[in-house]
């Protein structure tokens, strides 16, 4: 289809498309599926509270100082806008740093970013990484495809009057045309919180921590910090879909603070 009709008459470019076009459509195939049948990791057994611990905070009226004790057992630093220990009353456990309660999901998920309709999962720590390269192998997909397209509809212009019009490669372009502009935009948006080491939901509203302050540049480590957390260490494997992602989804490195002038953080907001 790519190589449809007389435009490319050389046997050796039409080889290099066809290679070219597998290629990426094996590549976003496979990194879509990653993004879809990943499951979202959720927190570890020991945030999770047992069944006593569970009673004995619903029956006392000091259910944050309960809290409070139980959560001595893990490391979390974000607080609630309150300043109290972030917990999930559905999953009954203590939420790990960066992460969130998806309500489509029905479970707390490790560096929630949101939940995709497009892959009907949740997308976070465990599926961030295929989720960009799904974007990414998108655009260039989508936008290879329309790139194929031009020399016929322009060979087709110049001679309307011999050649007619194949209607299915217009609407190839035009389709291809509209998702590759379409899912850019949203490409180049997670390419801006993945160098900032942000989550969608952190681009709304900063994580709140001890003390009452929101700060929305704690994780940030710097532009390859940032795309080394989410793509690992070894070059090799930047653009294949497999596991390379940093850290546990638990803990997280923070930055270190240099000027107190700038880089005070706020005050939650209320």
């Amino acid at each position: 289809i790519i190589a449809y009709g007389a435009h490319i008459e050389n046997l050796g470019v039409r080889i290099v498309v066809s290679v070219i076009y597998h290629i990426l459509l094996i590549m976003f195939l496979w990194s879509y599926g990653m993004a879809i049948f990943t499951s979202p990791a959720k927190p570890p057994k020991h945030f999770y509270l047992t069944e006593e611990e569970h009673a004995n905070m619903r029956a006392s009226d000091r259910g944050r100082e309960v809290l409070q004790s139980v959560s001595a057992r893990v490391t979390v630093h974000e607080r609630t806008t309150t300043g109290a220990v972030r917990y999930c009353e559905l999953c009954r456990c203590i939420k790990p740093d960066r992460s969130h309660h998806c309500s489509m999901c029905m479970q707390c998920v490790l560096k929630m970013d949101h939940h995709c309709p497009w892959v009907g999962n949740c997308v976070g720590y465990s599926n961030y990484k295929y989720f960009v390269l799904f974007l990414n192998y998108t655009v260039l997909y989508t936008g290879f495809i329309a790139l194929c397209c031009i020399p016929y509809l322009t060979n087709v212009w110049k001679h309307r009057s011999d050649d007619p019009l194949n209607f299915h490669v217009l609407i190839m372009f035009l389709i291809s045309l509209v998702f590759c502009l379409t899912v850019f935009g949203l490409y180049v948006f997670h390419i801006y919180l993945l160098v900032h080491n942000k989550t969608t939901l952190e681009s709304s509203r900063p994580p709140c921590f001890r003390g009452g302050f929101a700060d929305a540049k704690r994780y940030d480590l710097g532009g390859c910090g940032n795309f080394r957390q989410v793509f690992g260490d070894n070059p090799l494997l930047w653009p294949l879909p497999v596991p390379s992602s940093l850290g546990d989804g638990v803990q997280f490195e923070t930055r270190a603070y240099t000027n107190t002038n700038t880089d005070v953080p706020g005050r939650c907001p209320a």
